[in-house]
C-alpha cells in the first residue's frame, strides 16, 4: 500500500467518524462518503476491501467515545456501507455487461475474475463486521458482532443484489455461447476502470441530491 494510499484512507476514516458524530441522516452520508472513495480508486476486491475497513473503523472511532444515541448510530452505519457496496455491484454489472458487448476483446479468464470480484461483495461486508468486533472495545464489538451473526445467518441486501447481478450476467454469457479471445491482465483492468467511472458518477449525482436538500432547507423561512 502506497503512502498515498494510506493517506486516503485515514482522511476517508476521519470522513466517516465526523459523519457519524454529526448524527445526521448517517446513513445517507455514510453511503456517499463511500461511493466517493470508491469511485477514486482502482476498483478491485482489495481496494474494496480497504475502504470498507475504514469506514467501519470510522464509525466505531465515533462510536466508541460517545452516547449511546451514537452507540445506535454504528448499524446505520454499516447500512450507508451496505448501500454503497450494492451500488458498486451495479458497476461490475454495467462494466461487465460493456464487456460481453465486445466479448471478442475481452478473454473468458478476465471476465471470469470480475464476475469474482462482484461475487466477493458480500463477504467483504460481512468480514469487515468481523474485523470491526476484533478490533474494537467492548461496546462496538458487541454491535459489530451481532450484526455479522445476523449478516451471517439471514444474508444480506448486498448478498441477494449481488446474485441477482451475476444470475443476469451468467444468462448473457450463455445466450453469446461464443468464444473469447484471450487478453491479458490489462483487460481486468479496464473493467474495473469502466465501473470505478461508473461508480463515480452515481456518487456524484447522490452528492449533488444531497447538497440540493440542504439548500433548501437552509433556504427555508
Amino acid at each position: 500500500m502506497t503512502e498515498n494510499t494510506e493517506k486516503n484512507l485515514r482522511e476517508l476514516r476521519k470522513n466517516v467518524q465526523e459523519a457519524v458524530e454529526k448524527n445526521e441522516d448517517v446513513q445517507a452520508a455514510v453511503r456517499d462518503i463511500t461511493l466517493k472513495a470508491l469511485g477514486e480508486g482502482e476498483l478491485d476486491k482489495d481496494r474494496i476491501k480497504s475502504v470498507a475497513e475504514a469506514v467501519m473503523q470510522g464509525a466505531g472511532d465515533a462510536v466508541a467515545r460517545e452516547s449511546q444515541q451514537m452507540k445506535e448510530s454504528l448499524g446505520e452505519a454499516a447500512a450507508g456501507l451496505e448501500q454503497a457496496l450494492i451500488q458498486a455491484a451495479d458497476a461490475f454489472r454495467l462494466a461487465i455487461e460493456e464487456a460481453i458487448g465486445r466479448v471478442n476483446e475481452f478473454s473468458s479468464t478476465e471476465l471470469k475474475r470480475s464476475l469474482n470480484d462482484l461475487d466477493s461483495l458480500e463477504d467483504i461486508f460481512v468480514e469487515t463486521l468481523q474485523r470491526t468486533a476484533k478490533s474494537s472495545g467492548e461496546t462496538v464489538r458487541t454491535i459489530a458482532e451481532d450484526m455479522a451473526t445476523h449478516a451471517r445467518n439471514s444474508g444480506t441486501s448486498v448478498g441477494q443484489h449481488v446474485a441477482r447481478n451475476i444470475e443476469s450476467l451468467q444468462n448473457r454469457l450463455r445466450e453469446l455461447g461464443a468464444d473469447t479471445a484471450e487478453a491479458g491482465e490489462e483487460v481486468a483492468n479496464r473493467i474495473g476502470k469502466i465501473a470505478r467511472g461508473i461508480l463515480a458518477g452515481i456518487g456524484e449525482t447522490l452528492l449533488t441530491i444531497a447538497e440540493g436538500k440542504k439548500d433548501q432547507k437552509g433556504n427555508k423561512p
